[in-house]
């Protein structure tokens, strides 16, 4: 008796589209690259969380660049985080 073995491999792959004007092109320092950047809260808006965003963003993985109310989010680094 003959058994056949079938082997399946499922990859995906997300993509997520950001629509606005606020994505600016800069470098990051952490990745040595030059990335595209988005401001904070928009990062916010894409992985849907809520809460004290100051706190949350600090405790991430992710790479951010400038002050408080002008910080932007290295994508790349955001992207990682999903």
């Amino acid at each position: 008796m003959t058994r056949k073995r079938t082997e399946i491999t499922v990859e995906t792959d997300e993509v997520v589209v950001v629509r606005r004007t606020r994505i600016y092109h800069g470098w990051c320092r952490e990745c040595g690259l030059e990335v595209d950047m988005i401001p904070v809260p928009d990062a916010w808006t894409i992985v849907e969380r809520g809460g004290n965003e100051k706190e949350m963003t600090r405790s991430r993985k992710w790479h951010v660049h400038g002050e408080s109310d002008t910080a932007l989010v290295c994508l790349k680094s955001l992207m990682k985080s999903l």
